[in-house]
């Protein structure tokens, strides 16, 4: 049996190998979603991501901080992840995350007065790693054919 720290490894492993995270917010009572490149650092157990300013992502976040974010790899890995997150205007922290995509986006670079840092802290997670491709298409014709539930892989529900 997986241990909870393999678990909680885990989850952080599948967060940085995807990359991209869907960052969804609250903006009043409706839910509002958009695709951000996630800076996953592991060791300091926190998800950040460089948005501009001006963004709605850094009012609704200012409103409620609670987020979720969702990570798929598109085929059999995912990881959704509840915290709560925080806007950093720190110009160190900005220039230690600052890499080749986000100077697509502020080409005036780390300095840019447009640039912040979302830090999110997770509170709770969950992943699901399965078979991708052909294999997983094997275990749900053979749950099917046998009336049973397909085996897709790993599930964990994780405090973090």
């Amino acid at each position: 049996m997986t241990s909870d720290s393999d678990k909680i490894k885990r989850a952080w492993d599948l967060m940085e190998s995807v990359g991209v995270a869907l960052l969804v917010t609250r903006r009043g009572d409706a839910l509002h979603g958009r695709p951000m490149a996630a800076l996953v650092r592991p060791g300091e157990r926190r998800i950040y991501f460089l948005a501009d300013r001006r963004s709605a992502s850094d009012h609704e976040i200012a409103a409620n901080p609670s987020v979720y974010l969702g990570f798929s790899d598109g085929s059999s890995k995912f990881v959704s992840v509840c915290g709560h997150a925080a806007l950093h205007e720190d110009k160190t922290l900005i220039q230690k995350l600052w890499n080749a995509g986000a100077q697509a986006y502020f080409p005036d670079g780390p300095d840019s007065p447009d640039v912040v840092v979302i830090s999110v802290d997770p509170a709770s997670a969950e992943y699901w790693d399965g078979p991708a491709g052909p294999i997983g298409m094997v275990k749900i014709a053979f749950a099917v054919a046998t009336g049973q539930t397909p085996d897709l892989g790993d599930n964990a529900k994780l405090a973090i």
